[in-house]
């Protein structure tokens, strides 16, 4: 009899065993980040925008949190995570399953730091202006000074040729020490040819100012034509051409557009300069960060809108309040989630000129 319940108390140790010891299900250990995410471990997201990815592993239900809700904000439904940007900055993002297992995401916000120009061949004596975009200001400009000096105010930076020679890199920073690089291919002597100076020049796209260009070396009298007469105008007095807006009656472009200008000389001489205009979805077209989006019920997200006329109205509607509703405020659409469905949101402006955007919505237990 004793070796009956001796062979019972075994059996049923290693039935106990086998089974992973009653502490939950084979495979599930607290201790064991389990939990993943399509999301990668590391994120760039631009601001104001919305974007999902799939959460698995571990066990379910899962919960989120983000360290700086100033930068992003996170929610997760269902196997669903929703991550939205709100602010520039960085942020981690920590999914956590019921045993404990958790799964971060490193989150950067903020648009890439650009600039207008890439390379450019100039002259001696020459200033080239280049805009600045993106990132996080202010911003810093590192030069060989012996050949070129580089100076910035705001979002413009200012070349100046100081001797001849070239490549040279210009390396433009950020606050957050993310860089972009140019190179100034060459600088060449001071003109006995024929030439404008500056020979390039980036303006934004919101400029209505008129301003000139010099031409060096030419024999009078000069002509002068514009490739896009629609964006840019240009007229010529002496050496000097002057460049004013064109018939189109503003500059806005949908992407950064470069216009050249030409000048003749009596002798036929030929010199041109490159005007690049910078589009700036800020001012001239109403448009969102994200034209989709995904939210839970009950949960709220934030698109950034741009391009808002400066004297006109922002309303939002929704093509169904019972779905989803939204309002407008300080830049963003906020976007708030009220029962499983789809809604379309419309934005409008009221102008001048009266513009519309929309943004489909699509809202998740």
């Amino acid at each position: 009899m004793r070796l009956m319940h001796w062979m019972v108390a075994l059996l049923a140790a290693v039935l106990v065993s086998a089974c992973g010891g009653g502490g939950g299900s084979s495979g599930s250990d607290p201790k064991t980040p389990t939990v993943q995410t399509t999301a990668p471990a590391t994120l760039s997201m631009p601001l104001g925008v919305v974007q999902s990815y799939s959460v698995f592993g571990g066990v379910a239900p899962y919960s989120v949190s983000s360290s700086d809700v100033r930068v992003l904000n996170a929610s997760v439904s269902d196997q669903t995570l929703i991550l939205n940007s709100v602010g520039q900055g960085n942020a981690t993002v920590t999914i956590r399953d019921r045993n404990g297992g958790s799964a971060a995401v490193a989150i950067t916000v903020g648009d890439p730091l650009t600039l207008s120009l890439s390379s450019v061949q100039t002259y001696v004596g020459d200033r080239v202006k280049v805009l600045i975009s993106g990132g996080t200001p202010p911003y810093r400009v590192s030069t060989l000074e012996i050949a070129l000096k580089g100076t910035i105010v705001g979002n413009e930076l200012t070349l100046e040729m100081l001797s001849v020679g070239g490549p040279f890199d210009v390396v433009v920073l950020d606050a957050r020490n993310q860089q972009v690089k140019m190179t100034v291919e060459k600088i060449l002597a001071g003109s006995p040819q024929f030439n404008l100076v500056p020979a390039s020049l980036s303006i934004p796209e919101t400029s209505t100012e008129s301003f000139t260009l010099q031409a060096l070396g030419g024999v009078a009298p000069l002509t002068a034509r514009s490739l896009r007469p629609d964006l840019l105008a240009v007229s010529v007095s002496g050496n000097i051409v002057t460049v004013q807006t064109g018939t189109q009656g503003n500059r806005c472009v949908s992407a950064n557009t470069p216009v050249d200008i030409e000048v003749n000389d009596a002798r036929g001489g030929y010199a041109k300069a490159t005007i690049t205009i910078i589009n700036d979805p800020n001012v001239c077209g109403l448009s969102v960060s994200s034209s989709s989006v995904t939210v839970p019920v009950g949960g709220s997200v934030k698109v950034l809108l741009k391009g808002v006329s400066p004297t006109g109205t922002v309303a939002t509607t929704s093509s169904s309040n019972t779905v989803a509703t939204a309002s407008y405020a300080a830049g963003f659409v906020t976007i708030t989630g009220v029962a499983v469905g789809s809604a379309t949101i419309s934005v409008t402006d009221s102008g001048p000129p009266p513009q519309l955007a929309t943004i489909a919505v699509t809202v998740v237990p």
